[in-house]
């Protein structure tokens, strides 16, 4: 694909300014001293002329500084901030708001005797990630355990706004508040009922604003993906529009902030649709399929590394090849179609520190079909020390 255009450079230097108004000067000396505009020769280097010329000259720099400036931001490719807002408006887009994680997490028990309550209001939380950062979340509702089960599922909601709040399956929570006879929390791999979503960033919004224009060319392709990305916590979508079910069907595969999209999500895109009204097409939002990623590896790290804290970081880097988007640096998300390689972990797995070799019990490449999307079932790690060796 070729680079984008680069805008030409307007702004001037201080030097080119300072130099502009040097010849400008010694063009017009002769003349303006023959007209009685000037007693004499002016000396360019020094004394008040001198400083007068370098307040110019700064007063000229800012002005083109201003210019350059000014033309970036009239282009919504380039523009950034409250200009890109407003590239947007121009369209009927906006930017996406952020939103709170909401889902049901399964409290468990060891046996199953007794009705047991678990309040509204109790607060869990995440182990400190790498950059020692925790996510809590509160229970939205009594909920009782009763008496012959050994597990419920609670409604619980993130504290705080974002998608970091997305818990992938099997991620460790404890409770804060704690609940007589409950000894274990589950987080499931369908456990969002909503996904939590960022602010939509300048480099997400910028492309959708191009989109509406060709979104408005008919029922095609551009307008499906425009429908469905102006919704907030899409963050991908594959249209397959060379009729996947038969003539006249098109598909619309949905990514959502925290990889497979809720019911809730798809249901919010079917909604764009109807609105738009494509009669002619034969249409369905779905999710992609499911390709359950398992892992487990053993670590080997070298003498004097931290095993915990590597581990911790190892799961993490793993952990976010499946959000989008991702708070960890170097890490690309997977996508709708795009298959897990074992190559792929072992480049984010070797960025941490201290981590020497990498054993694979099982497989760790996993083929995915076009509309298909890799998903974390679950991960087992272990580290040991390498010999010195």
């Amino acid at each position: 694909m070729p680079n984008p255009m680069p805008i030409p450079r307007l702004s001037k230097s201080l030097d080119d300014c300072r130099q502009m108004l040097f010849t400008r000067i010694e063009e017009v000396q002769e003349e303006y001293q023959s007209k009685g505009w000037l007693p004499r020769r002016l000396n360019l280097n020094k004394g008040v002329v001198r400083g007068l010329i370098e307040l110019f000259a700064w007063g000229l720099y800012q002005l083109y500084q201003l210019v350059e400036a000014t033309v970036r931001q009239g282009f919504a490719k380039h523009a950034d901030a409250s200009w890109l807002d407003l590239h947007a408006d121009q369209v009927e887009q906006s930017r996406k708001q952020a939103t709170k994680a909401k889902g049901n997490i399964e409290f468990g028990r060891e046996g199953r005797q007794g009705n047991i309550v678990i309040p509204n209001g109790r607060i869990l939380r995440t182990k400190p990630d790498g950059a020692g950062q925790v996510y809590r979340y509160v229970t939205m509702s009594d909920v009782v355990l009763p008496d012959g089960a050994s597990n419920v599922l609670i409604p619980v909601e993130a504290e705080e706004y974002g998608c970091a709040s997305n818990l992938t399956a099997g991620q460790y929570l404890e409770l804060v508040t704690p609940v007589s006879g409950i000894s274990s929390i589950t987080v499931k791999a369908n456990w969002l009922t909503q996904e939590g979503a960022d602010i939509e960033a300048d480099h997400k919004l910028a492309p959708r604003i191009p989109l509406a224009w060709l979104g408005n060319n008919g029922v095609t392709k551009h307008a499906y993906e425009r429908w469905a990305m102006q919704i907030t916590g899409v963050v991908a979508c594959r249209i397959l529009d060379q009729h996947p079910r038969g003539q006249g069907t098109v598909d619309v595969i949905i990514k959502g902030t925290a990889g497979i999209p809720t019911d809730e999500l798809l249901q919010a895109v079917r909604k764009s649709i109807t609105g738009n009204y494509p009669v002619n097409d034969d249409w369905e939002v779905r999710a992609p399929q499911h390709v359950l990623v398992t892992l487990n590896a053993a670590l080997q790290c070298h003498p004097g590394t931290q095993r915990e804290e590597a581990k911790v970081k190892v799961e993490e880097r793993v952990r976010a090849l499946f959000t989008d988007p991702t708070k960890v640096v170097g890490i690309t998300p997977l996508q709708i179609g795009e298959d897990l390689t074992k190559d792929r972990l072992v480049a984010a797995i070797m960025a941490v520190p201290g981590i020497k070799k990498i054993t694979w019990n099982g497989t760790a490449d996993f083929p995915v079909m076009q509309d298909g999307l890799a998903v974390l079932s679950s991960i087992i790690l272990t580290a040991t020390a390498a010999s010195e060796s």
